[in-house]
């Protein structure tokens, strides 16, 4: 069979492909961190048609550019909830791509599929609800007018470019890309007829841009707050930017999105040095690529401008002699059966959220991370006034979006702090409140610091952490700030002894003891999800999702509910054996033998061989909390069946681990009452604690189970 018989099947495989891929990368739960916020600016804009930043934030803030930014997805969410979400998001990424193949498709053939391919997974952070998104649009729609544009310089050609353009501004963040496509679209080779002189239309063109994208409620400074956004590198430190989403994305690691870029820049590169005689067209390759290399948070539109540039190029040069020869070392038939067995490979790890950088797995709703359920049952009822402090962008559109009322507002965003020269301010408080800095003290630039000064100035009657952020749940535990949830996507701290917060926080006394030390069990999710977020991939499977489990694990750890972790990780350590799952368990032993050490002078065998038998299985560098130290648990020699028990208590099978510890000494006696006690058992954990301390009343484990058995009794 010759190429040439293979082009109707190709045209429909092409498009099998890619819906395929489309849908193992987008058939995924909402998971933008800011889809909250989002939502919550598309109300005010409805509710009081203003721009919404100063409204919905207590801070000094300006009024955004992008004031319409929220508006298509509180629309959809009005019309039908997460469901009009998901199928705004799929619908506009699925079109998206498929312009992108059927414009490119008739001449690049299988090229353009490559390339659509990559973009795909390079541009896959923009594939939620977000501005991002909006962002890829604008980039590609205008890429499109200008080449009209070109081919007939008419104003009734220009016009719907300028529209285009300040639609841009209002909607999305980043329209300062327009105008490189403006200014270099007109020069590439291919665009335009040769007999058309488009030189001075071109100037006025650009000034046109210019002006167009002022026409926002940031007028003049429009161009320099997006120019911020692109390159924020340019005004702050490269350190400061790391803790951020405006780190560089060669910094990400080789994430599916960092690969799939790396690939697109290299064969533009490539293209650029084999047949590019102009240096527009390396100016244009650079200024998509410098921002996307240096800029995470803006590398969606930026794989935009890439893809169509390689496209463009392409078109306007013949394949190297050297490159068709590759064609003959294998047969049609196999290429595309390779090209087939590549892109279900992709698609089953994507569908199954085991792709590097992309962790969702199919569904559909809202990810579970970002459920406001509890946290509206905690804090809606409380009439708070003043301000809340929200370590991400997540708990602040949550708050926003809760507190409709706005008694109570967050200060300011993460992004409003960029572009007023705040970022540090906000960077600084949020690393404050995670390493426990309560008073003033000196920083390393000489100014100082410490939050309890700059939250009571702001007069913060709230703090809203992440559930799973063990570093600040842990500093904040044993502060002024107490939860007043333990298992909210967002967990809530109010200021113990003050009026509104304390009842939350004393009511949550009983439940946390009962999780600690009382008769329950944990049970994994159901593989099917929850009911605003089902889980296809689970459902098909049979296979719960592990993760909100595990932050559910970190954040028990971090207010020092041990049992209750361990009760947690179990199940997970029987059915999913991972590193991740492995290292919680380590810190839970390393904290827990710490404890007893303080105690007993040393750490128990349980807690010494768990430590010790998850140390050689963990292969991730640990955070230490607290006071550390290099060995907290000593290794210890004990006989070979109490070895063997400890390591199916490390797997998550305490019920073989039980009954393996079959003797009565001091050690067995108190590693089966705390297994037991991790699995639920309680009332046979408190027998077992008795007879070790009349049988051994002198030995060094007695006074801890003592304190054990009056915690459970």
């Amino acid at each position: 069979m010759t190429e040439q018989d293979l082009s109707t099947i190709d045209w429909r495989l092409r498009r099998f492909l890619l819906l395929v891929m489309t849908v193992s990368f987008v058939l995924t739960p909402l998971s933008a961190p800011e889809i909250w916020w989002q939502l919550s600016r598309g109300r005010v804009v409805i509710s009081d048609l203003s721009p919404p930043g100063p409204i919905l934030t207590a801070g000094n803030n300006p009024a955004e550019a992008d004031w319409l930014g929220g508006l298509p997805f509180y629309l959809a969410y009005q019309v039908a909830g997460f469901s009009g979400l998901m199928i705004l998001k799929i619908a506009a990424v699925g079109l998206l791509l498929y312009s992108l193949l059927n414009r490119y498709e008739t001449q690049l053939n299988w090229r353009a599929f490559f390339v659509v391919t990559l973009t795909l997974m390079a541009a896959n952070p923009a594939w939620q609800p977000t501005p991002r998104l909006l962002d890829c649009w604008f980039l590609f729609l205008t890429w499109i007018m200008t080449e009209r544009w070109c081919q007939e310089p008419h104003w009734k050609k220009k016009l719907p470019v300028l529209v285009l353009l300040i639609l841009w501004a209002n909607i999305s963040p980043l329209s300062l890309l327009g105008i490189p496509v403006v200014l270099f679209v007109p020069w590439l080779k291919g665009v335009r007829t040769e007999s058309t002189s488009i030189r001075k239309q071109t100037c006025l063109m650009l000034l046109a841009t210019c002006l167009a994208l002022m026409v926002t409620p940031r007028g003049w400074f429009t161009p320099f707050d997006s120019f911020v956004q692109l390159f924020p590198g340019l005004f702050y430190d490269r350190v400061l930017l790391s803790l951020t989403i405006w780190q560089p994305t060669f910094q990400q690691g080789a994430t599916i999105e960092v690969l799939a870029f790396g690939i697109l820049t290299a064969w533009m590169a490539l293209l650029l040095i084999l047949h590019s005689a102009n240096w527009l067209d390396t100016v244009a390759f650079l200024a998509f690529a410098i921002p996307g290399w240096t800029n995470y948070d803006c590398l969606p539109p930026c794989v935009i401008g890439v893809s169509l540039l390689v496209c463009q190029c392409m078109l306007t040069h013949d394949v190297p002699v050297q490159v068709q020869k590759w064609k003959l070392l294998i047969s049609p038939a196999m290429g595309r059966l390779l090209l087939i067995i590549g892109v279900f490979l992709i698609s089953w790890k994507s569908a199954s959220g085991t792709l590097s950088g992309h962790p969702q797995r199919l569904g559909w709703g809202i990810d579970p991370e970002l459920d406001i359920t509890l946290l509206n049952q905690t804090i809606g009822p409380i009439d708070y006034r003043g301000t809340g402090h929200c370590m991400g962008i997540a708990s602040t559109g949550m708050l926003c979006w809760i507190k409709s009322d706005r008694k109570i507002q967050p200060v300011r965003t993460l992004r409003q702090a960029l572009l007023q020269g705040l970022l540090f301010e906000e960077i600084s408080l949020n690393q404050e409140l995670s390493n426990g800095w309560v008073f003033q003290h000196p920083r390393s630039d000489n100014s100082w610091g410490g939050w309890w000064v700059r939250l009571k100035k702001r007069n913060c009657q709230l703090l809203l952490v992440p559930n799973g952020d063990a570093k600040t749940i842990r500093a904040l535990i044993d502060s002024r700030w107490q939860p007043m949830s333990v298992d909210a996507s967002v967990i809530p701290f109010g200021w113990s002894g003050e009026l509104l917060s304390s009842p939350k926080i004393v009511a949550l006394l009983p439940a946390k003891e009962f999780l600690n030390r009382q008769a329950w069990t944990y049970s994994l999710p159901e593989a099917s999800g929850t009911p605003d977020c089902f889980d296809l991939w689970g459902a098909f499977t049979g296979l719960p999702n592990p993760r909100p489990s595990l932050l559910q694990a970190k954040t028990f750890r971090a207010m020092k509910l041990y049992t209750a972790a361990l009760r947690v990780l179990h199940p997970l350590l029987q059915h999913y054996h991972t590193p991740a799952v492995i290292q919680e368990f380590h810190l839970c032993q390393k904290e827990l033998g710490y404890q007893e050490k303080l105690e007993t002078g040393s750490a128990s065998h349980l807690r010494s061989l768990a430590y010790h038998t998850s140390k050689s299985v963990c292969v991730r560098p640990l955070d230490f909390s607290g006071l550390v130290i290099k060995e907290p648990v000593e290794p210890r020699k004990v006989p070979d069946t109490f070895q063997n028990a400890i390591q199916d208590y490390a797997r998550g099978d305490w019920e073989a681990a039980i009954k393996k510890l079959s003797t009565d000494d001091s050690e067995t006696l108190y590693a089966k009452a705390q297994i037991l006690l991790e699995s639920g058992d309680p009332q046979s954990a408190a027998l077992l604690l008795q007879k070790l301390i009349q049988q051994h009343p002198d030995n060094r484990l007695a006074v801890p189970s003592q304190i054990m058995l009056k915690s459970i009794q």
